[in-house]
């Protein structure tokens, strides 16, 4: 019988002012209380929890290989120096962060045993003991200090970095991060694989991480082979008990009916990014298991602010208004995700659609007529990474050709290059999506100046915004800190930086013998979890 799981997204906000002791708790356990706005950013991860269930089945298991087909590469396997989906769920099987996102999006310890919030800037973090990394060496306080001061110094991820302030070896299992006001982000930046642990003595040598990956997750890399797959084996010495599956290929299939037949045909076991057009056909056999619900990625048009005509805020505006977001849907994901209006994504608390522009041609032409510009000098490129973008794209050709007489070209490109020319302005448009597991990872890494050439690809450069986010991650208290959410969204909507599209659905089949399937709302999945049933 065929199985369909779907899940329902109830974002968490766990935020307090208590100040204090925290009794210590395990991975898979949230703290009482905690001063973080909950989650990960821009494409998050979840480092590998301690799991008695992967030691209990790993003698049960029949197979003990996994192949998973995804669409795109990772650009690198060094964690600080990508912010890369892709890189991300290589990241998330071969190191840890101090913490990690839970099924409920808020931050839980990982390699981190307990804390303690001393004041509003001062917090201790008390590390987890007999940690190894892959080449035997035991985890302390110096790889920590290293690792997240490495995190500040890389263009990347050092929006992650900010909120650590100066971190402190109080001794070898201790460390002590005093930051530069209160930082409602704190924990969610450390669970971001930017913040994963390396060894300091490799950082301090100058080591080749993206040769030779080393972290303290589950699986070791034993092979990139660039262009096809990367092959990953079990840590044995894995903390958290050695995986059951002891050897897992990550197998780069561009093209989604190819993904799709390979996992049908039984010579891949888990697609990552499916086919929309092929859920139904999958629904339908009884040997996949199809996984459909909600997630955090909010996927847009980004424009480029600093290059004319998108320096101009209402040809923004009539772009906005002029794109059938629920055409875009239904021809680019068959209908699996939910139109989004809101330049911040509304399945956060204190998001505000108010003052974002919605689909309205009549609107759109006013807004074009009000830019002063003719339509026929403000024709564009759009640059997609992968098919379903492209058909996205399609759509938004049309629709502006249709509505606004503008014309639109599209390119597509390889995710390598799509992810540096927009890191670095060398674009008009894109089609593009950040996930978060909280809003606050979301502005800072989408909308602050400081995230300039890194993951603020729109190139936003707008004082205001910058002291509303800068305001939002100071403040602590959480009805406050709902409010402070909703000037921000409102103040962002009126800015129009670019187009929002909608909140993709996360999708995921698999073969149905694969049992422990986990992921979060922003997708994180701990892979070391998985075992194959009989």
């Amino acid at each position: 019988m065929t199985k369909k799981i779907m899940r329902s997204l109830v974002p968490a906000l766990v935020l307090s002012l208590a100040v204090g002791s925290l009794a210590g708790c395990g991975s898979n356990q949230a703290t009482t209380e905690t001063t973080a706005a909950q989650g990960g950013a821009a494409e998050t991860t979840a480092a590998a929890a301690a799991s008695t269930e992967a030691g209990a089945v790993a003698t049960t298991s029949a197979k003990d290989t996994l192949i998973i087909a995804t669409a795109n590469e990772t650009p690198s396997l060094t964690t600080n120096l990508h912010n890369a989906v892709a890189g991300d769920y290589i990241n998330s099987m071969t190191h840890n962060g101090l913490f990690e996102t839970a099924d409920d999006l808020s931050s839980v310890p990982a390699l981190c045993e307990s804390y303690e919030i001393v004041s509003d800037t001062e917090w201790l973090f008390h590390l987890r003991k007999g940690v190894k990394f892959h080449n035997g060496m035991e985890m302390t306080a110096k790889d920590v200090k290293a690792s997240l001061d490495l995190c500040k110094e890389s263009p990347q991820v050092s929006q992650y970095g900010k909120s650590t302030g100066t971190v402190e070896v109080v001794d070898d299992y201790t460390i002590k991060i005093t930051t530069d006001g209160p930082q409602s982000g704190l924990l969610s930046d450390l669970c971001h694989h930017g913040n994963a642990i390396l060894p300091a003595e490799l950082i301090e040598s100058g080591h080749d991480f993206n040769k030779e990956p080393i972290g303290t997750g589950p699986y070791k890399v034993v092979a990139w082979n660039k262009g096809e797959s990367v092959e990953l084996e079990a840590f044995e010495d894995y903390w958290g008990g050695a995986p059951a599956i002891k050897h897992v290929t990550w197998k780069i299939i561009p093209e989604g009916s190819s993904r799709t037949m390979a996992l049908e045909a039984g010579e891949v076991d888990l697609v990552v990014e499916v086919e929309t057009t092929d859920i139904a056909r999958l629904d339908d056999n009884p040997d996949i298991t199809v996984f459909n619900g909600p997630g955090t990625s909010h996927n847009w048009m980004m424009i480029n602010n600093e290059k004319a005509p998108f320096n101009n805020k209402d040809f923004r505006l009539a772009l906005a208004s002029a794109i059938d977001k629920e055409a875009v849907i239904k021809v680019a994901l068959n209908g699996n995700a939910s139109v989004s209006d809101s330049m911040t994504p509304d399945c956060f608390p204190g998001v505000v659609a108010d003052g974002a522009p919605t689909y309205d041609v009549a609107k759109a032409k006013e807004y074009m007529a009000a830019s002063g510009l003719n339509p026929a000098d403000c024709g564009f490129s759009i640059i997609c990474s992968d098919d379903a973008k492209l058909r996205m794209g399609q759509v938004i050709q049309s629709c502006l050709k249709e509505n606004l007489g503008v014309d639109v070209t599209l390119e597509s490109m390889d995710l390598a290059t799509y992810l540096d020319v927009t890191a670095t302005g060398d674009y008009e448009a894109a089609i593009g999506g950040y996930t978060s597991s909280n809003l606050l990872a979301y502005v800072q890494g989408v909308y602050h100046s400081s995230s300039i050439n890194g993951s603020n690809k729109t190139r936003t450069n707008n004082p205001e915004i910058d002291a509303l986010i800068d305001k939002l991650q100071a403040t602590l208290d959480p009805e406050e800190n709902v409010k402070a959410a909703a000037e921000l969204s409102l103040a962002i909507n009126e800015l129009c930086p670019q187009v929002p599209l909608f909140l993709k659905n996360d999708i995921r089949a698999y073969n149905a013998k694969l049992q422990g399937f986990n992921m979060t709302a922003s997708g994180d999945t701990h892979i070391e979890k998985y075992y194959w049933g009989n």
